[in-house]
């Protein structure tokens, strides 16, 4: 059985999926965590109770289906759950950056429910993505995005990743219809708000996605992108160690450009007067750490066209998920600020230069 929600998550439950590996658990207690971050799932920190004499961490995290049946229903057709449960199962392991421990990774065949337990990263510093990273933290990221990219350049180990569906994927491609139903809601309510030429864009782009994202798709090179590097999904230090930036979240990775993830955090998670200052440094510094890691055949002209690009897409997706529900208040708030971050970095970067190129 896999809880539908984590007030379902019992101490019998846990002990029988843990097994051997922690003490006996005699009771649990369920703490809703994350307000306005866990937009497509349920996020918990759950208070264990271990039997005398018996120890064990005194919490973990739990990650279940959204309370929202819309953002199940999108989550099961993206695959997005079972898409971190193969993340925390095959490669949470091997790659080369700080994760959460799992305990507990399983979902449903049609892909919901699902259900992870996590080790959780404590006392740490979280980025507030409303507020917006500061320049140390960007940086930290930057890094820490070369060191996930470099390993899975363009090769083997990349194309071994079978359950790693690439940008381009028939499910995504459906993203299109779900812009074409919102538009109408979305001129209205979010046009007065954009740049006239973006939104311009964006209605042309519609009809056109499939053939845009197949034509990205062929882009080179291709690697593990996380896809979802934002602000809400970064926790640094604590117990992780001091100065280590954990990466959460791996429920949107895609096989896709490792320029997408540069794109995404800095064009939604830094505030827009701060990506434009750092902007030109944190693609020298991506393209500087990539070569620590032994990559050295990526032009920097290459990147920045990589990068424009990206940011284009990202705009554009912003209409097709603009009717998740946000949960809450903070949640409206930061769908909000990044769909606004996102259509100011395209629009200011010249973005629209991707409807040519196809």
């Amino acid at each position: 059985m896999i809880p539908a929600q984590a007030t379902d998550i019992t101490a019998d439950w846990l002990n029988e999926q843990l097994g051997d590996g922690v003490g006996a658990i005699t009771g649990v207690r369920c703490e809703h965590i994350g307000e306005g971050v866990g937009v497509l799932g349920e996020v918990a920190r759950l208070h264990l109770d271990y039997a005398t004499g018996e120890t064990g961490p005194p919490t973990m995290v739990a990650k279940c289906q959204s309370l929202y049946p819309d953002n199940i229903g999108l989550s099961q057709m993206m695959g997005f759950y079972r898409r971190e449960v193969n993340f925390y199962n095959e490669l949470a392991s091997s790659v080369n950056l700080r994760v959460p421990k799992p305990y507990v990774a399983q979902v449903a065949p049609d892909g919901a429910p699902f259900v992870l337990i996590i080790e959780e990263i404590t006392d740490a510093r979280p980025i507030d993505q409303l507020e917006g990273a500061n320049s140390d933290d960007a940086q930290a990221l930057i890094q820490t995005l070369a060191a996930l990219h470099a390993p899975y350049w363009h090769n083997d180990a990349l194309f071994a990743l079978d359950w790693l569906p690439p940008m381009n994927n028939d499910l995504y491609k459906a993203a299109s219809g779900l812009a074409e139903a919102n538009w109408p809601q979305f001129k209205v309510e979010r046009g007065p708000q954009l740049p006239a030429e973006m939104m311009t864009a964006c209605e042309a782009l519609t009809p056109r996605y499939g053939d845009m994202v197949d034509w990205m798709a062929e882009l080179e090179p291709m690697t593990v992108a996380h896809t979802d590097p934002r602000g809400d999904n970064i926790l640094i230090g604590g117990s992780a160690g001091d100065g280590t930036l954990v990466l959460l979240d791996y429920q949107l990775m895609t096989r896709h450009l490792g320029a997408w993830d540069v794109a995404y955090f800095l064009g939604q998670s830094c505030r827009a007067e701060d990506r434009r200052a750092w902007q030109d440094s944190m693609l020298d510094l991506y393209l500087e750490a990539l070569a620590g890691h032994g990559v050295t055949d990526y032009a920097r002209e290459d990147l920045v066209r990589h990068y424009r690009y990206c940011l284009m897409h990202q705009a554009w997706a912003q209409i097709a998920v603009a009717n998740l529900d946000p949960g809450n208040e903070r949640g409206r708030q930061l769908l909000t600020t990044m769909l606004t971050r996102a259509f100011d970095a395209a629009h200011e970067n010249d973005g629209i230069e991707l409807l040519e190129k196809f």
